[in-house]
């Protein structure tokens, strides 16, 4: 259990660590504009992969079924559908 004590060192430790944090970014030359550029490109490709993802795999979801069940293209297609549904909705809550 921690202690009166651990509390009042807490906000010394996250000083500390932001200083640690500032100190390395600095050492490695990541300029303010370098840093959003990183972050919007890191953005970019987490919403490519959001959207891409549920569209992939309902894909193979329906074409496996509609090998299995003998129902080509049913299936393919209403999990295609859903795939693309479910790959928009998530950009939607990225963005939200």
């Amino acid at each position: 259990m921690m202690s009166h004590n651990d509390n009042e060192n807490a906000p010394d430790e996250h000083d500390a660590l932001d200083g640690r944090i500032h100190a390395l970014k600095t050492k490695h030359g990541l300029t303010e504009e370098q840093q959003k550029k990183a972050k919007s490109t890191n953005d970019g490709v987490k919403a490519g992969v959001e959207l891409l993802t549920p569209i992939v795999v309902c894909f193979f979801i329906g074409m496996g079924l509609d090998n299995w069940l003998d129902k080509s293209p049913l299936f393919l297609m209403i999990f295609f559908v859903l795939g693309v549904v479910t790959g928009f909705w998530n950009i939607y809550k990225l963005t939200k």
